[in-house]
């Protein structure tokens, strides 16, 4: 995201409102973890399911995969936003916008998570 300041110290920014309760969201969630509060069953139920998954670099480290269940994407092949917790031994990753519950992960993502 860019917040972009024009010469008159006018605030231009698309979705302002929508990127800091995206980021408020995700300091609650990080903030359950921190206190040791992992995410529950119903937490995890309405969350896209992300198959075939592996580690992509567009500037930061994302997951990338056959994603179903998405309230925007539906079913298609996709890239995450910025990954900010991976927890593939419990199942689930967060990313800036949300949690996904995921599938088997690709043989080379595989091989990097046994390593």
């Amino acid at each position: 995201m860019v917040i972009y300041v024009g010469r008159e110290g006018v605030l231009r920014t698309n979705h302002l409102n929508e990127e800091l309760a995206r980021l408020k969201e995700l300091c609650v969630d990080l903030e359950w973890l921190r206190a040791g509060v992992l995410p529950s069953f119903e937490d995890l139920e309405d969350a896209p399911f992300i198959d075939d998954y592996s580690f992509v670099q567009r500037g930061v480290v994302a997951l990338q995969g056959k994603v179903t269940g998405h309230p925007l994407l539906g079913a298609t092949t996709a890239m995450t936003s910025d990954l900010c917790v991976f927890a593939p031994d419990l199942g689930w990753a967060r990313t800036l916008s949300r949690f996904y519950r995921l599938g088997s992960p690709s043989p080379a993502m595989a091989k990097w998570i046994q390593a």
